[in-house]
């Protein structure tokens, strides 16, 4: 017999969890499997059936693939998800997609902040079916697919969210919290939120506004069975050949300032998908320059060459009847962010709390951030009740509108250089650039674009200690680990919060060699009754700043993680860790101290990879444990 979901009376029967999560695309997803792995109860309710298989969002930044990285999937970034490619800035109305850059940003670099490459251009599909199946991994984390919202309520200690499931049933969920993951015209903002005062404004100090027509195109090889009478085969070209003529490696920037567009190749080498976006003029219907007899006019150009280049009379044009259109529509590209992420047990997060510019590749990656800080938080609540949980979710977003603010600032700088519209400044513009790029230390600036630490300006209710060195995004270097010194190495992060370890806040212990091991081991058990149950001795890491240290010495190896700083080559040596992405280059193994407060010896981290404090001595972190407690219960 089916199962009775309804009561007496006849109204829907309720189930119940900690976190209700409605929406789940790729930053719900991530919310999901970061609230399970710290053993947080939570059901997403997603509306679709399945994974669309439109690839919407393309680009993901270093910050994006260490928030992949947190939830296990880093390995299928490079083999499975995506592409990483240098960026090439081009000049000119001329419809060449081999001219000469004026400027190249090689995002394939390890300089960042995560000693991953800058950036990767991602097939979403992929991406959210990852993240998925780390959902599935986990017993604390429910997805339900095919639930389409109906009403939502709360009251002082839960929220209830009426919906109807596959089967058309009426369904009623209640939880501590509910999070809107569901998109900028999803239910929860647009039908809740929004009568109760939560609006969605313009990002103070940005006036960027415009349409633009966004592309996806799959390419099918053409050959010399099916296009037998395409001339490069007598110059000897392969299929191949033919695809990387036409729609070469990495991605460009076309600084036209009659039509500014982007372009280029995302997901696997083996996908073949290809984006070409370009900017909707003034008077120009955005829905028509999204037909096909538009698109054509504007991308067509690009795809053919002068038969001068190959030797030949007439020119050549890839063919047509190998490109499938996936999707083409217009966008409204904007800056905007609500005044409220949350309203008594109701928070948004991704496109429900902001809106991007597409410059910057900042969409998905902004949402990611919001879920790393946001589930530690509601993590803390779930463990203590007691904690106000309105001051800690104010906390969350007047930090993350902070870095929402830093990445909008980049993103529109990106936007008006590569919108210019005035022929002569971009004239001047290109060779300026041209000239710099000549000097290996600026080469190395344009490179590095911007890629630093994150660190957040204190405001009351925020919860890391300044003067101690708090709000800073610890970075991430290499490491091998000392139970694995033969031949392993690895991420610090997976280190530090990675295995089985669910504290919210975790120590790592720098030590500049391995004979100050065993006294750093005991200078943390002296204060471990301050712990409190928010940290765990038996958690703690300790991290060698020396890449020659050898752990000989170490006496004090049961229950410590202890490992040491590895370089560069001695990752790239690690098949799976190093498989389809660049070899690093101009990785720092002394980042992490480099960037921390001098001489910063135990350092207090959150889960979502920002610093509480970081102390130089062990009374410093007597004193930063004592305070812990209160910052994290909204005092």
């Amino acid at each position: 017999m089916p199962p009775n979901n309804t009561n007496d009376n006849g109204s829907p029967r309720e189930d119940t969890t900690t976190v209700i999560i409605c929406g789940g695309g790729p930053t719900g997803a991530l919310l999901s499997a970061l609230l399970g792995q710290l053993d947080v109860p939570n059901v997403i309710l997603e509306r679709e059936a399945d994974i669309t298989t439109d690839p919407r969002g393309i680009a993901l930044d270093e910050d994006g693939i260490r928030c992949v990285q947190a939830v296990g999937m880093y390995e299928r970034i490079h083999t499975q998800i995506a592409l990483c490619h240098k960026m090439f800035f081009i000049s000119g109305s001329d419809k060449n997609l081999h001219k000469t850059p004026f400027l190249t940003t090689d995002m394939t670099t390890s300089e960042g902040n995560t000693a991953h490459v800058g950036f990767v251009f991602h097939k979403q599909p992929e991406l959210e079916r990852a993240l998925r199946d780390a959902i599935t991994t986990l017993s604390s984390s429910t997805f339900r697919s095919q639930c389409t919202v109906q009403s939502i309520s709360e009251d002082a200690e839960r929220v209830v969210v009426e919906y109807v499931d596959g089967q058309g049933t009426l369904r009623k969920l209640s939880g501590a919290f509910l999070v809107g993951a569901d998109g900028k015209t999803g239910y929860v903002r647009k039908k809740y939120l929004e009568p109760k005062g939560v609006k969605m404004e313009r990002c103070e100090g940005t006036n960027y506004e415009e349409d633009w027509v966004a592309l996806n195109w799959h390419i099918t090889l053409p050959t010399p069975q099916t296009h037998p009478d395409f001339p490069l085969w007598q110059q000897g070209y392969t299929p191949v050949d033919v695809y990387d003529a036409f729609f070469p490696p990495n991605f460009r920037f076309l600084c036209n300032p009659a039509r500014p567009s982007v372009c280029g190749r995302f997901g696997q080498p083996g996908d073949r998908l290809w984006r070409f976006e370009f900017v909707v003029a003034a008077g120009e219907d955005p829905t028509q320059m999204a037909s096909d007899e538009e698109t054509s006019k504007i991308i067509y150009p690009y795809i053919t060459h002068s038969g001068a280049k190959y030797g030949l009379q007439n020119d050549i044009r890839f063919p047509v009847d190998c490109i499938q259109t996936l999707r083409s529509r217009p966008f409204n590209f904007l800056a905007r962010s609500c005044n409220y992420w949350s309203l008594d047990r109701v928070v948004i997060v991704g496109d429900a709390a902001h809106v991007f510019p597409p410059f910057g590749g900042q969409g998905i990656t902004s949402g990611f951030r919001d879920a790393m800080g946001l589930a530690w938080r509601l993590c803390h609540v779930y463990r203590q009740p007691q904690a106000d949980h309105q001051k800690l979710l104010r906390g969350w977003y007047l930090e993350r509108k902070q870095q929402l603010e830093q990445s909008l600032a980049a993103t529109i700088r990106n936007g008006e250089f590569v919108t210019n519209g005035n022929f002569f400044r971009a004239f001047v513009r290109d060779w300026a650039l041209w000239t710099l790029s000549l000097a290996p230390s600026w080469r190395r600036r344009v490179d590095k674009a911007g890629r630093v630490a994150a660190r957040y300006k204190h405001q009351d209710g925020l919860p890391f200690i300044p003067e101690n060195g708090g709000g800073v995004n610890l970075p991430q270097v290499y490491a091998r680990p000392l139970d694995t010194a033969a031949d392993g190495v690895t991420f610090t992060d997976d280190l530090v919060f990675g295995g089985q370890k669910k504290g919210i806040v975790q120590l790592l212990v720098l030590v500049e060699c391995a004979e100050q091991v065993d006294q750093a081991i005991e200078e943390v058990k002296s204060v471990a009754e301050l712990f409190g149950g928010l940290i765990r001795e038996g958690e703690a890491t300790l991290l060698v700043t020396d890449l020659a240290a050898t752990f000989d010495q170490v006496r004090s190896r049961t229950g410590w993680t202890i490992a040491r700083v590895a370089s560069g080559k001695e990752f790239a040596q690690e098949e799976k860790l190093c498989a389809n992405r660049p070899v690093p280059m101009h990785y720092n193994a002394q980042q992490i101290q480099e960037t921390l407060r001098a001489k910063a010896k135990f350092v207090l981290v959150r889960a979502d990879r920002f610093t509480y404090a970081a102390c130089v001595d062990v009374e410093e972190l007597r004193l930063a444990l004592q305070a812990l407690p209160g910052d994290l219960q909204g005092r």
